[in-house]
């Protein structure tokens, strides 16, 4: 079809120049190629509309089938940093867990009942010879407590028997308790 358009256009220009002899030569009419059936029925403006909305909607789904698959590498991007940073935190804990482990083997070993007696000795300290249990009169216990503040004196008095109050207590309430 572009073919016969240039060569219509170019018979128009040889038809425009004037003849040698002062007249223009015309060239002559073609007529219209007949119309098919398919022509007369779609013309030229709804074939162009159609087209156009083909073009169109075939421009807006592969837009949209880019951004569909440039939203999926955004995803995979995102899934692949936080699983590298999910690895990152692993490695921590484990590194935390050996570092638990080393210091629980250090406290033990501080802690050990051979090691102390090799301290204490290098520090001057001796093993105690033996064990003797010292009675003090109570007495004497409630007049140290009274004289640091930390019992009040009438709870301390002799005089009265310190189960009295049970006694009239577990009357009144009976076998309750």
């Amino acid at each position: 079809m572009a073919a016969a358009q240039r060569s219509a256009v170019a018979r128009s220009r040889v038809a425009a120049q004037p003849a040698r002899n002062g007249t223009t030569k015309v060239a002559p009419r073609r007529s219209a190629p007949p119309k098919s059936k398919l022509a007369a029925v779609v013309s030229q403006s709804q074939v162009s509309r159609t087209g156009r909305r083909l073009v169109y909607s075939m421009v807006f789904l592969v837009g949209l089938v880019m951004v569909g698959m440039f939203l999926a590498v955004v995803a995979q991007t995102r899934i692949a940093e936080n699983q590298l940073r999910l690895d990152q935190i692993e490695q921590e804990i484990v590194a935390e867990r050996n570092r638990y482990d080393e210091l629980r083997l250090e406290r033990s070993s501080l802690r050990e009942p051979a090691r102390l007696v090799v301290e204490a000795r290098a520090l001057g300290m001796a093993p105690g010879l033996g064990t003797d249990f010292t009675s003090v009169d109570p007495a004497t216990v409630a007049a140290v407590l009274v004289s640091t503040g930390g019992v009040d004196p009438e709870l301390l008095s002799v005089e009265r028997d310190p189960l009295e109050n049970y006694g009239r207590v577990k009357s009144l309430i009976g076998d309750r308790g």
